[in-house]
């Protein structure tokens, strides 16, 4: 087995998905899983639950202290948004809100990774990988204006990062799922609402799932994709493709 990983977001949903598949196939031998909330978690073999703010610097570099072992994966996967509270129409995510959730979604969204990476990515040897996850809405324009606006700023960041730490052997990825139903699609559809939804945009007919994302996740992170950096992989059943003619 593999070294440490470290995995925002791990507590719960694609993170926790990541992080069995990191250990399923021997990525890692040990992953260590920060989540803002990590209450009734369940313990898990080789695997440490850390409470913890990703975008909070402090607290990001206190929980990597603590772990006395230096990652060899590191994936950043914490993200989400909220809508607007203020909002009770059936258009939650209104291109005119609030300026304080628009920077609450770049700050978690895209700041966060940024945090998380300049904690653990300065000691990571050579052969280490780092794999972002964004999403297909930062690939095309959607009513999700900050949280695709962030992921989109995701993406440029990893193609930049990837470009910058090659020259030290380090790979920089990212995946962007497609149609999951998240705590984010919660706030904007029923789950009939959504299921529609996927029928009219996914040209293979079928939501993605949790695992489906940690596959691609794991694969990048392992030496099968040692030669691969600065991809963006959409896990999205053909949505960015458009309707079959």
């Amino acid at each position: 087995m593999s070294g440490l990983a470290i995995v925002t977001g791990g507590a719960r949903g694609i993170g926790a998905a990541i992080v069995d598949a990191l250990l399923a196939d021997s990525v890692a031998g040990h992953v260590a899983a920060l989540d803002l909330d990590v209450t009734g978690v369940a313990d898990r073999a080789n695997v440490s639950l850390h409470a913890c703010d990703v975008t909070d610097e402090e607290q990001v570099r206190a929980v990597v202290a603590s772990l006395d072992e230096q990652a060899t994966v590191l994936v950043n996967n914490a993200g989400g948004g909220r809508a607007d509270p203020t909002r009770t129409d059936a258009v939650p995510f209104d291109p005119f809100g609030p300026v304080g959730l628009f920077r609450d979604s770049v700050d978690l969204n895209l700041n966060s990774a940024h945090v998380v990476t300049r904690v653990v990515g300065p000691g990571m040897p050579a052969g280490s990988a780092i794999c972002n996850t964004a999403s297909i809405a930062g690939l095309m324009p959607t009513a999700l204006f900050a949280y695709g606006a962030a992921k989109a700023g995701l993406i440029h960041w990893t193609k930049s990062m990837a470009l910058a730490l090659a020259p030290r052997g380090v790979r920089v990825n990212a995946v962007a799922p497609g149609f999951i139903y998240t705590k984010l699609w919660e706030q904007m559809a029923t789950r009939e609402m959504f299921d529609v939804m996927v029928g009219g945009a996914v040209p293979m007919g079928t939501e993605q799932t949790p695992a489906q994302i940690a596959d691609a996740v794991s694969f990048l992170c392992s030496p099968r994709a040692a030669q691969v950096t600065g991809q963006v992989i959409a896990i999205d059943g053909g949505s960015l493709l458009g309707r079959p003619r």
